[in-house]
């Protein structure tokens, strides 16, 4: 208990809220939103034809409920597994004493080896293309511990491709909300209260099989639970792909058919296009770099595009000089 209060004090801290955007854009803004149907809940948040009444709804079931679970499955799964290695390895496998006590130890070294291979992994590769395949090696050296018979060897191999397989999934968890500008610190938080209850709970449903069927019974367990965990993050992380954008640079995404959920507002977007058709540049963006365009290139522009873009820059604080637009 005393472990879980730190994790949902965490839970509970709300992030700050952004400042009110002046009337004029937010009427704007609310006229995009009612056109595109993602300031509503019709079209916008429905699932299985249920309209679940907002966009942060939508995205607390379709996302971030899986992921809690999955993180309860996967990381108690993980602890399970540490915490009876060594009796399913000197009773079931029939491994030494001495033998099986260094398995505990392979299995946090494979997992500190993993965990240190994930950073330049993460260099080249997204956190989903890095999320499914760990996990899914962690499934297959249980599901390979559950249907071979128990040696040394067997149990050796299984316990590395066990501990690497799930070290990359919490940290990459984060990742994968952070690449979609869906990490809040209340999500935080409950990440780390739902690991925690994975921690109390999964080790103490093992050993109660282990009771009722024996040993043998450990292995599949394990593999359900995480065989479950992957089905969701799979789920999740092709939901992620189909139905947002990803959005590195201002850490936030865009919903297909719906505004941003963070970063820059339409009303920017529009202004950096219109910069970079004016622009003389090669480039074609030197407005956005803050090089200058010529004044032939203003001359040709609508008065009326001109003046929306300069209105919307100016509102933002941002006074352009003559030939050079500030977006």
């Amino acid at each position: 208990v005393a472990a879980l209060l730190p994790a949902a004090g965490c839970a509970l801290l709300q992030p700050p809220t952004a400042p009110p955007p002046p009337p004029e854009e937010r009427a704007e803004e609310e006229k995009e939103g009612a056109a595109d149907g993602s300031s509503r809940a019709v079209g916008g948040s429905t699932v299985l034809g249920i309209d679940l009444g907002s966009r942060r709804a939508y995205v607390r079931c379709t996302v971030h409920a899986p992921l809690l679970l999955t993180t309860t499955l996967c990381i108690g799964a993980e602890i399970a597994y540490a915490a009876w290695v060594y009796a399913y390895a000197a009773h079931h496998a029939e491994m030494r004493s001495d033998e099986a006590a260094y398995l505990s130890s392979l299995y946090w070294s494979a997992f500190v080896v993993g965990r240190l291979s994930a950073t330049p992994l993460a260099a080249y590769f997204s956190p989903g293309s890095i999320l499914v395949p760990s996990l899914a090696l962690e499934v297959l050296s249980l599901l390979a511990l559950a249907l071979l018979p128990p040696s040394s060897n067997v149990m050796r191999a299984g316990t590395v491709g066990a501990g690497v397989g799930v070290s990359m999934l919490f940290s990459n968890i984060l990742s994968l909300l952070a690449r979609y500008g869906l990490l809040t610190t209340a999500m935080t938080g409950a990440l780390g209260a739902f690991a925690a209850i994975g921690h109390m709970t999964v080790p103490s449903l093992a050993g109660a099989a282990i009771d009722r069927h024996g040993y043998a019974a450990l292995m599949p367990l394990l593999c359900a639970l995480n065989g479950v965990g992957l089905a969701l993050l799979t789920a999740v992380v092709l939901h992620l792909r189909a139905n947002f954008h990803a959005d590195e640079g201002s850490g936030g995404a865009v919903p297909q058919g719906g505004r941003r959920l963070g970063g820059r507002s339409k009303r920017a977007e529009e202004a950096r296009r219109i910069a970079s058709e004016w622009s003389p540049s090669p480039r074609g963006n030197s407005a956005l770099d803050g090089g200058s365009s010529s004044g032939e290139d203003w001359a040709e522009a609508g008065q009326g595009e001109r003046q929306r873009l300069l209105g919307g820059a100016s509102r933002r604080g941002s006074a352009p000089t003559t030939g050079t637009v500030v977006v």
